[in-house]
């Protein structure tokens, strides 16, 4: 089926080009009347008229394709929302978010590919600061977006708030009485480099508070979930930090089971507030982000990026919070 283009709009209408051009572009400062608005925007609708692409990237002088390169980021429940927040926040000014989670054989390979869109702007979230990716972008002139925190250049802004998050789930416990306390992740997570990014910042609070931290390996089977919660039950644990909603919830399933008192005798927090921690018995505190916040942050630093794309722009951080809810709530 042939395209349809603006001329067939305006021979449909009985107007120039020019003025469905005007119309279809909303170009400011043209007085044209609503009658004729009304009919160029009718017919574009009855012929299903679509702007071209590469048309509208020649008039503006960019595309409006934002890239978000994901690499091998687990998309949790929270970033999943996240990126939902920053693509309609984007949209609202123009711009389309485009989130590549393809396994590049190589950052060149990559870089390629990411090219073959013409983006006017990426935003480094996930890939760090001297990621190969991430300087040929800069070299071939696209404007970057980039978080407006202290990043070591090999870690990402995404290492640092997984981070901050789990430290804000360490002092909640803590702040609510817990001395003897479980970081509980999956085996994956301990043979990962992650482990030694977040473990001294973890210790560093457990040893200012004057508490006890230790960290062990959870599976997510009914066998190891249930052999755990027993072992802390009896062992005199009275806080449990899982590595995420999805660990911590079959957690507080287990000790439930168990007859253990949450939250009075042992306390259970998680990270990522999916749907299920707030129906269930009892419901589970989790940590997570304020995504509205960081999709409005992000748009009006590729707003600012695209009119100058030799020097990155930052976007704020999304801020982290505790849902407090049954599992650590003592006042209850």
């Amino acid at each position: 089926m042939k395209r349809v283009t603006s001329a067939d709009v305006a021979r449909e209408v009985g107007v120039s080009r020019a003025t469905v051009s005007y119309l279809l572009n909303n170009t400011p400062g043209q007085t044209i009347s609503e009658e004729t608005r009304r009919r160029v925007l009718e017919a574009a609708e009855r012929l299903g008229y679509t702007p071209n692409r590469n048309a509208r990237a020649l008039r503006l002088g960019r595309s409006d394709i934002v890239l978000l390169p994901l690499g091998d980021a687990a998309l949790s429940h929270v970033f999943a929302h996240a990126i939902n927040a920053c693509s309609a926040a984007l949209n609202r000014q123009g711009f389309t978010l485009v989130a590549d989670a393809t396994m590049h054989p190589s950052p060149k390979e990559a870089t390629d590919a990411w090219l073959r869109l013409d983006p006017a702007a990426f935003i480094d979230l996930i890939l760090p600061a001297e990621h190969e990716a991430v300087v040929r972008m800069m070299r071939a002139g696209i404007a970057r977006v980039t978080a407006d925190m202290d990043v070591p250049s090999h870690l990402s802004a995404m290492d640092l708030i997984s981070v901050e998050a789990r430290m804000l789930q360490l002092s909640h416990v803590i702040d609510h009485g817990a001395t003897n306390i479980v970081y509980a992740a999956p085996s994956s997570f301990y043979d990962s480099s992650k482990r030694a990014l977040l473990g001294p910042a973890l210790d560093a609070i457990a040893t200012n508070a004057g508490v006890e931290l230790r960290y062990e390996a959870v599976n997510l089977t009914s066998e190891s979930v249930r052999a755990s919660a027993s072992r802390w039950a009896l062992g005199g644990c009275d806080a449990i930090c899982g590595h995420s909603d999805d660990l911590a919830l079959p957690i507080l399933t287990a000790l439930v089971d168990l007859g253990v008192d949450v939250p009075t005798a042992m306390l259970v927090i998680g990270v990522d507030d999916i749907p299920a921690s707030s129906v269930s018995t009892p419901t589970l505190s989790s940590v997570t982000w304020v995504v509205e916040q960081l999709g409005e942050s992000l748009a009006a630093g590729v707003q600012s990026a695209v009119l100058d794309p030799s020097k990155p722009v930052e976007y704020a951080v999304p801020e982290l919070l505790v849902i407090e809810r049954d599992s650590t709530n003592r006042q209850r």
